[in-house]
């Protein structure tokens, strides 16, 4: 829902409408929508505007849908996806329509909405918006898994290795027995094959085997020799991701069509 209180405080301070949609994330028919109620009814200062007056003069048909559903505990979801990081927001839909309150269930694409939502309301997150074909982001996966041999029933420990294109969402995987440069080499390698094309970067989540600490201590990590070699060899950049846990949240959570990733992998 467009934030007209906003909108309107913008229009008065004399922003374009270009500006405005910039600012407030709305589009063009929010802002024309209150710039025709500033121009009837003379509107110079939005100090004496309450929020009475703004919720008379843009009513929302979607609040009153709204109040039919269950509103799923958000704050509660974050605290759960902050104690355990196993905890997706799958796990937290499932919980939610499991739920026996009375009242219409919102679909997992509409609370996935509504999660980013209450973090961009909250200021919990910077968004993200990607390019397609853009980026390549990659890093070992957290846990290990277990190989059984069936023959000999040895279990060897494998470590997965994950390249995610963000604007898709299209997601390669692939076990290595361990994360050694030689195993992170191949595992671009393939990922490349994979996705039938090299991004303009690719963005390492700072393990050991892409970047290491000039000094130790220091929070700055600089590319490899034998990664920089294969980046140069595909013509990509490396571009690190920052540390200190940067607030970054993608865009959107659901997934889009891959085709428009692709087509620029293709170009």
């Amino acid at each position: 829902m467009a934030d007209y209180r906003k909108i309107l405080g913008l229009l008065l301070e004399g922003r374009s409408y270009r500006e405005v949609v910039e600012i407030a994330g709305c589009s063009h028919r929010d802002v024309a929508r209150v710039r025709q109620e500033v121009q009837e009814r003379g509107l110079t200062s939005a100090v004496a505007i309450t929020d009475a007056d703004v919720a008379e003069w843009f009513p929302d048909g979607r609040r009153k849908v709204s109040e039919e559903y269950d509103q799923p505990d958000l704050s509660r979801v974050l605290a759960s996806m902050k104690a355990n990081r196993h905890f997706t927001l799958l796990l937290a839909w499932r919980r939610y329509v499991d739920t026996k309150d009375a009242g219409k269930k919102y679909g997992y694409s509409q609370f996935c909405a509504l999660f980013t939502d209450y973090l961009r309301s909250h200021d919990l997150v910077a968004v993200l918006r990607h390019e397609p074909g853009r980026a390549m982001l990659v890093d070992w996966a957290g846990d290990t898994m277990d190989v059984v041999d069936t023959i000999t029933g040895e279990v060897v420990r494998a470590i997965l290795f994950v390249a995610v294109l963000p604007f898709s969402g299209l997601m390669f995987c692939r076990a290595y027995a361990d994360m050694k440069s030689p195993a992170w080499l191949d595992a671009h390698v393939q990922a490349f094959a994979f996705f039938g094309g090299v991004t303009q970067i690719i963005v390492p989540d700072n393990p050991t085997t892409s970047t290491h600490q000039t000094h130790k201590g220091d929070a700055e990590r600089v590319v490899n020799a034998r990664y920089q070699q294969l980046a140069d060899h595909y013509q990509t950049a490396i571009v690190p991701a920052r540390v200190k846990k940067p607030r970054d949240y993608p865009e959107d959570f659901v997934i889009p069509s891959s085709g428009r990733e692709a087509c620029a992998l293709a170009a």
